[in-house]
């Protein structure tokens, strides 16, 4: 439950992100590039702390971490809420972005150490992205149009105050294989390193897409009333996804789902490029949100497997950060220099990559 509630937490800014670029553009008077920017500036904040989680994550208590990370996050977030500037507010999202990589860090090492890992990130993703859904939901719907940033900002901080609570349920040491003293080792193996490679390639493409999903469809002429609730169904849709990875997770075999599962990922992206009516729009939103609750349980599962001693599967969460990290930033730029065409084309170009990478790993793991 500790694991869950962190996780939650843990996200929440990252379901802001799409309403939180927007209303940076078209309140703040951000340019495209510095508010994908903004975005990178929580995700690189994030991508600090899961980084260095080798050396930090066996060595402190976590619920001394969670606690003050909770308290810290909403002190962050009512501070976004009475701040104007571009570097104040880069300050303040890199901040917030620290305190997430905590709460994430700590349930994929919970998430990790089960029997079944891939069945536990899929639990995992339903149960935090339904929840993610919601709050989406009422952040786009009602709370964002009302109440601007500051209103969003306000609820957030109540939501991770509260999901911050189940930090008293977690143990008072870290892991139960811990010592807290034995030696940590920086380098991963080839493999695990490849596997790392690929899940950043997926969250760099997920993310350069999820965080300009509000602007593709206000470009694309459709009513913003109508765009509120497809962000929340792309949430809705990975809890799906992952839903079904669960299923196909005890059947065994990763080969197979996930070249399945990044092929949909890809023909959701390219079907964003041009979306001819808002049926289109809403279908591929909701077809990239199932794509990659569907392919990340098998990513993660699949470096948990290579990683025997249990060491670098702290890293998943840093490989998700610098990869959603470099998303919005580069795809603000791409947007900027080449439209939306060069956005989607670059996209594509590293979903294909990312998919080889995570294969080549399954196919090493099989010959050994």
């Amino acid at each position: 439950m500790a694991a869950l509630g962190l996780y939650t937490a843990g996200g929440l800014f990252w379901a802001f992100l799409p309403f939180f670029v927007g209303l940076n553009i078209s309140s703040g008077g951000f340019s495209q590039a510095q508010a994908g920017s903004l975005g990178s500036g929580y995700l690189i904040g994030f991508s600090v702390t899961s980084l260095t989680a080798l050396w930090w994550v066996s060595r402190f208590a976590w619920r001394t971490l969670a606690l003050p990370a909770a308290v810290l996050a909403v002190s962050a977030l009512l501070l976004l809420a009475c701040v104007d500037g571009y570097a104040a507010s880069l300050g303040i999202v890199c901040v917030i972005g620290v305190t997430m990589g905590i709460f994430w860090t700590i349930a994929y090492r919970i998430f990790s150490e089960s029997a079944n890992p891939e069945r536990s990130f899929a639990i995992g993703i339903v149960v935090s992205y339904t929840a993610l859904a919601l709050v989406s939901f009422v952040i786009g719907r009602h709370i964002a149009p009302q109440f601007g940033l500051a209103g969003a900002s306000y609820f957030l901080g109540v939501l991770i105050l509260l999901l911050g609570l189940s930090s008293f349920l977690l143990p008072r040491g870290g892991a139960a294989s811990d010592s807290g003293t034995g030696e940590f080792i920086w380098r991963p193996p080839a493999p695990v390193l490849l596997a790392l490679l690929g899940i950043l390639g997926t969250a760099f493409a997920f993310a350069a897409v999820w965080a300009f999903a509000e602007r593709i469809g206000v470009d694309a002429g459709f009513n913003a009333a109508r765009i509120s609730p497809v962000i929340a169904s792309n949430l809705l849709a990975s809890a799906l996804g992952s839903v079904v990875a669960t299923v196909l997770a005890a059947r065994g075999g990763r080969a197979l789902p996930l070249l399945a599962g990044m092929l949909l990922l890809l023909i959701a992206v390219v079907a964003l490029a041009q979306p001819a009516n808002f049926w289109l729009y809403a279908t591929a939103v909701a077809g990239l949100g199932f794509a990659i609750g569907f392919v990340l349980p098998y990513q993660m599962g699949n470096l948990a497997a290579l990683d025997s001693a249990n060491q670098f599967v702290v890293l998943i969460a840093a490989a998700q950060g610098i990869g959603s990290a470099l998303g919005p930033s580069l795809g603000g730029i791409a947007a900027d220099a080449g439209g939306l065409d060069l956005l989607i084309a670059t996209v594509a170009a590293v979903i294909v990559v990312s998919a080889a990478m995570t294969l080549a790993t399954l196919r090493a793991r099989e010959a050994s």
